[in-house]
This record gives structure tokens, C-alpha cells and sequence, in this order.
């Protein structure tokens, strides 16, 4: 009785650590997906939406390829070719909104990036204010996910530091 007792013991405990080491242990590289919505607005997120034609990307340790991110913002906007990045402009005068809950940890790390870069940053609990929920949405396209941020029209959909940097560099050009 004991030696069954034993054998289902390691066998439990066995189980056990093949399950927490498929949760905690993340691939090197992992995809994102980037999608147009119908008004040409770009987005990135792990997981695209339904009936989109989306985009698999590759990245390591969550950064995407900047120059391609920047790319994609230039092609998004429509500025004259007067208005380059200039290296000296004030990120202070970037507005940024972010979409987040007070549970989302990557809310607090997104939170915490984008105050590093001087932005002015507005969040809008969605959790709290039904009506920046429906805002969110929209501007979503419907996806639900947290963080959503918005610099000044480039919607970033999750916490990807190399696009809310280009976004933000991007909007520091006058």
C-alpha cells in the first residue's frame, strides 16, 4: 500500500514540475501580429483579430525590428517632408493615452516605460469609466485586451516598448 502511496507521490509531484515548467518557461522568440483596421490605423498584438489580414511577425525578448515599426509609421502618416524627426524636440509635448486596469501588470510596466520617455501621459481606468471603456473599443477595433495606447493616432495594442518608442519619436517632429 505505501509503495502505491510513493508512486503516486512522485508521479504528482512529476506532473507538477512538467506543468510549471511549461508555463514558466517562454520561448526565445515568440510572433506578434500587425494588422491595418478599415481608417489605415496600425496595430500590434499577440493575438490578431477575426477576419483581419494579418501580418506574423518575429521578435526576441519583446522587441520587434525598429527599423520596420518605423517604416510602418511613416507610411501611416501624411506630413510633409519639412516636418523630419528633429533630435532636440521635447517629448513633453507628446501626448499619449493609455487604455489599462489597476490589475494589468503589463498596465504598470507600460505605465512606468512611458513615463521613462517624458511624455504626457493620460490613463483611463476601462475597468472604472464605462465610457473610455467604449472608447477603447473603438479605437481597438473591439479588442478587449489592456494596455491599449495611443500615441497621438498610432494605436499600440499590449505593452511593446520598441513601438510605443518610434510612435513617440515619430510625434516629437512638428
Amino acid at each position: 500500500m505505501q509503495k502505491k502511496v510513493k508512486a503516486m507521490r512522485s508521479r504528482n509531484v512529476f506532473l507538477t514540475v512538467i506543468i510549471l515548467l511549461s508555463i514558466f518557461i517562454s520561448p526565445a522568440s515568440s510572433e506578434i501580429y500587425k494588422w491595418k483596421d478599415k481608417d489605415g490605423n496600425i496595430f500590434y498584438s499577440d493575438s490578431p483579430p477575426s477576419g483581419v489580414d494579418a501580418q506574423k511577425k518575429k521578435f526576441r525578448e519583446d522587441k520587434i525590428e525598429r527599423q520596420e515599426i518605423k517604416e510602418n509609421i511613416n507610411k501611416s502618416e501624411s506630413k510633409p517632408e519639412s516636418n523630419k524627426l528633429k533630435e532636440d524636440s521635447p517629448c513633453s509635448d507628446v501626448k499619449v493615452i493609455m487604455y489599462m486596469t489597476s490589475w494589468c501588470g503589463y498596465c504598470k510596466k507600460a505605465r512606468e516605460y512611458i513615463n521613462s520617455l517624458g511624455v504626457r501621459l493620460t490613463e483611463y481606468d476601462v475597468d472604472k469609466d464605462r465610457s473610455k471603456n467604449s472608447e477603447m473599443l473603438r479605437k481597438s477595433g473591439g479588442a478587449k485586451g489592456v494596455p491599449l495606447i495611443d500615441v497621438e493616432g498610432v494605436i499600440i495594442k499590449g505593452y511593446v516598448p520598441d513601438a510605443i518608442k518610434t510612435a513617440v519619436e515619430k510625434s516629437r517632429s512638428l
